[in-house]
């Protein structure tokens, strides 16, 4: 198959500035964060946080995840022109240079660091001064599981953009499904040898990891710690990339180098993901939820149904009957941890009966 899609939307020139572009991988890029700003503020309510939060985030995140991106990028793929700042060429023309021509070379792990550090700025500054749904200030975890699953949405559409700007080559294969890039004369053009489509494997794979987040915040929120999800599906998306970095060409390191520069930087990932969700207490993913920690989650998730309850005026809300059922449950462990009542619980057990 000959792929000689052209990527361009819109050329021009703005003065001084010289020509600019809109190219499709933009345009899949935006709809992804679109998608992204859309469901974040319902997730944030099903986790019992403020929605305004999640709209604020909107601006936070990108902006960090651009930021971390382009820098990782230049860090660790394009060394030489980490320094290339901005001048005018021989035409008199002002050309950005690549240290701040944040379109241009994005790295995923640098997106998702960046992103992790705008959450926890955002807040550092404002989400540890709010108040959830049951008047206590929501952790840095709680903020960062309604963020994952809503970063989710951009994975797929950056590899559909990728495709589309005919980037991101694939191995050489003679197999059924090898796509030959007629515009990249860097690997041969139209006469170049087919390869692997990469990028529509890493799209499925990650089509596959939307559906798959979408299922969990629905069903376990409510039964898992704060963070866990956050840390499953960074490991599971750090894994599925992993897996696709075999079947690219080689990025980032030497030729001959058994492993592409993604590879060594998934695995990290992968490991402390894996160490905090299976060997540390505090995000261990094996070990059942204490009465308390149940109450807690009961009084902070807010349930799927709940929100159309809530949003139609009618059913009663499951929520209060989840909040007044936790309170019941951290009342009995407190009596397990304190088996000799007070007096004054005594006669309010009394007064009850």
């Amino acid at each position: 198959m000959h792929w000689d899609f052209d990527w361009t939307i819109v050329e021009g020139s703005i003065g001084p500035f010289g020509p600019i572009e809109l190219r499709w991988y933009g345009v899949l890029f935006a709809l992804g964060l679109l998608l992204c700003a859309y469901w974040a503020p319902r997730y944030f309510e099903r986790w019992g946080m403020p929605r305004a939060h999640a709209e604020r985030l909107t601006l936070w995140v990108p902006i960090a995840m651009l930021l971390g991106a382009h820098y990782i990028h230049l860090i660790f793929y394009e060394t030489d022109h980490l320094f290339d700042f901005p001048r005018f060429d021989d035409d008199g023309h002002f050309v950005l240079g690549r240290f701040f021509g944040l379109g241009s070379g994005l790295a995923s792990h640098g997106g998702g660091l960046g992103c992790l550090l705008g959450v926890l700025a955002f807040w550092y500054f404002h989400g540890r001064h709010a108040r959830s749904a049951d008047g206590k200030s929501p952790g840095l975890m709680r903020y960062t599981d309604p963020v994952m699953v809503a970063s989710v949405w951009v994975y797929p559409w950056v590899r559909l953009g990728n495709f589309a700007n005919s980037e991101i080559w694939g191995r050489v294969t003679d197999g059924p499904f090898g796509v030959i890039f007629d515009k990249r004369w860097e690997i041969g053009g139209a006469d170049g040898p087919p390869r692997h489509p990469v990028q529509l494997y890493e799209a499925a794979l990650y089509f596959g990891e939307l559906a798959f987040a979408v299922w969990l915040q629905s069903r376990y929120a409510r039964r898992w710690r704060p963070g866990v999800m956050m840390l499953l599906l960074l490991m599971t998306h750090f894994s599925l990339r992993f897996f696709a970095e075999f079947f690219k060409e080689s990025q980032g390191v030497d030729e001959g180098w058994a492993l592409n520069m993604g590879h060594y930087l998934s695995m990290p990932v992968v490991l402390i993901c894996a160490l905090l969700l299976f060997f540390t207490k505090r995000f261990n993913l094996l070990t059942p939820l204490d009465a308390a920690e149940l109450a807690e989650n009961a009084r902070t998730y807010v349930a799927q149904e709940d929100l159309k309850a809530k949003a139609t005026g009618t059913a009663t809300s499951k929520a209060t009957k989840a909040s007044a059922t936790a309170d019941d449950d951290e009342e009995e462990a407190s009596d397990v941890a304190e088996p000799t009542p007070s007096p004054k619980r005594a006669k309010k057990k009394k007064r009850k009966t």
